[in-house]
């Protein structure tokens, strides 16, 4: 090869090199470019979504479907809150119901064993008036018959 051509071959392969380079970074620039994009228009797209939302809000709110349909949700708000009041207040009444009967069948449960040792008082007490009884008969018969 002559001197001309090794010339050649190295100015075709320096276009070359800066030909790659220069592609490479438009490349990565493109790149970055479309995902610019896609965030801007991601966010355009939640912004007709809340345009949307609006719009439909509005609608709702001056027709007369949408008046009767917000009065109809709250009504029935309302009630599943009174429902739930009530069963709250049910359940409470229930409770206190049931704590009642428990005080009341300790109560009654005192109140046997109080009666029962009341009657094994009151037999101890006639065991012991007849005991006395019969200690006392003892003691005259003991003193009569010291008499004697």
């Amino acid at each position: 090869m002559n001197v001309a051509e090794w010339i050649l071959v190295v100015l075709l392969s320096v276009t070359l090199l800066l030909f790659l380079v220069v592609t490479t970074v438009l490349v990565i620039k493109l790149i970055h470019l479309v995902n610019e994009a896609n965030k801007i228009v991601q966010t355009g797209q939640g912004i007709a979504a809340k345009a949307d939302d609006i719009v439909d809000n509005v609608k709702g709110m001056t027709s007369v479907g949408g008046i009767v349909k917000t009065f109809a949700n709250r009504v029935i708000e309302n009630q599943e809150r009174r429902y739930a009041e009530e069963d709250a207040a049910r359940e409470a009444a229930e409770r206190a119901a049931e704590d009642v009967i428990d005080e009341a069948e300790v109560a009654r449960r005192e109140a046997d064993r109080a009666a029962s040792n009341a009657r094994a008082a009151a037999r101890a007490s006639s065991r012991a008036g007849a005991n006395a009884a019969t200690a006392k008969a003892k003691a005259n018969q003991a003193k009569k018959a010291t008499k004697r």
